[in-house]
């Protein structure tokens, strides 16, 4: 079951970050505060890729359990979210 969830996490995760990556302009916090480039949002979406194969093997071979990777992999995604979701809230500096 775990597994399963941070699979579909970790494909949403890609998405989010492949489409980043394809639109020319960000927002103030994830463009001038944190300084993320195209190259940023498909690092990102890159290494979901990665999560999303270890959550598959992880699924397939159960030998080891799949909650620290999704623990690891959930982290991994709030700081990445957090980088222009921040921007979301209206507050202007």
């Amino acid at each position: 079951m775990w597994a399963v969830i941070g699979l579909i996490l970790a494909v949403l995760g890609a998405a989010l970050g492949a489409s980043r990556a394809r639109k020319n302009e960000g927002g103030y916090y994830d463009a001038q505060v944190y300084h993320m480039t195209a190259v940023s949002h498909r690092r990102f979406s890159i290494a979901s890729i990665a999560f999303a194969a270890l959550f598959a093997l992880v699924g397939a071979l159960p030998l080891v359990p799949a909650w620290p990777l999704v623990a690891a992999y959930v982290v991994f995604f709030v700081l990445y979210a957090s980088s222009f979701a921040r921007g979301a809230t209206g507050e202007d500096e």
